[in-house]
């Protein structure tokens, strides 16, 4: 149950000697791991964005601090709790997170912008033209207070101190704790812990993580198109830092272009 097996090299990615062999878990189990920080959140959120939207704040601040104090806490406790099943120890990054292969820089660029450049394509083409129909049919009856479309004419009401604080806690929130936070999760705890599901493990992972986002379903295909390619790339190279460069890269120039677009300096997409 908390073996440590020595492994060949990998043909692909260059692996340690020792390499933590974590124990299989169901596929009910994993989504039930997978999904509960998003049920959680969800009412947490919606109560934010509802009060928000009264006070003419946009409510992608209400995710933000959701993150925070709901979908972080809770994902870190699940996997505490369940790493103390697992193993009957106290928490460790080795044990947690065994796929942490280390790959030579040029890697990251040569596989990893390609994904993030394409995820991009999925977030900026792809994923509204899938969107858009559903929340004009499936999803009409959710309300616009709920809904996440970022409009610069909404921060026009916020003081410039207000402004900057508050995207400070969206860049924060969802860049660095949050997208860190849900790569470790969903690629580096779950992915290899599914590992008995073969070639169809990254993409399990890749649906429950789409799966996972509940407050925004009409998203979840463009959300599975976009993550299913870098679910396989970090199954393929046994390694969690390159999930994490692409998801961190990604929302990385997601924030910088909203921020851009919310202070003014780039012109309001038609």
């Amino acid at each position: 149950m908390t073996a440590i097996t020595i492994e060949e090299s990998h043909p692909t990615a260059q692996l340690s000697s020792a390499i933590y062999t974590p124990e299989n878990i169901s596929v009910k189990r994993a989504a039930m791991l997978q999904l509960l920080p998003g049920i959680a959140s969800l009412p947490v959120f919606a109560v934010l964005a509802y009060f928000m939207e009264t006070k003419s704040i946009p409510n992608m601040f209400a995710l933000g601090i959701t993150i925070l104090l709901v979908e972080v806490p809770v994902t870190w406790g699940l996997m505490v709790w369940h790493l103390r099943r697992e193993t009957g120890a106290p928490f460790s990054f080795a044990t947690a997170f065994p796929w942490r292969q280390s790959m030579r820089w040029w890697h990251y660029l040569l596989l990893g912008l390609p994904i993030i450049f394409y995820s991009m394509m999925m977030i900026a083409m792809i994923g509204p033209k899938i969107a858009s129909p559903l929340m004009g049919s499936l999803f009409i009856w959710i309300p616009d207070w709920f809904v996440m479309q970022p409009d610069p004419s909404m921060f026009t009401a916020l003081s410039k101190e207000m402004l900057l604080a508050l995207w400070a806690l969206v860049g924060v929130s969802m860049v660095l704790v949050g997208g860190i936070t849900q790569e470790l999760f969903s690629r580096g705890f779950l992915l290899p812990r599914t590992q008995h599901m073969g070639n169809w493990a990254p993409a399990y992972n890749a649906l429950l993580f789409s799966v996972f986002h509940l407050i925004a379903p009409w998203n979840w295909a463009g959300f599975f198109l976009m993550t299913l390619p870098w679910a396989y790339l970090v199954w393929w190279r046994r390694s969690i830092r390159i999930g994490l460069f692409v998801h961190i890269g990604m929302l990385t120039i997601q924030w910088i272009g909203l921020t851009l677009m919310v202070f003014g300096m780039v012109p309001k997409p038609s």
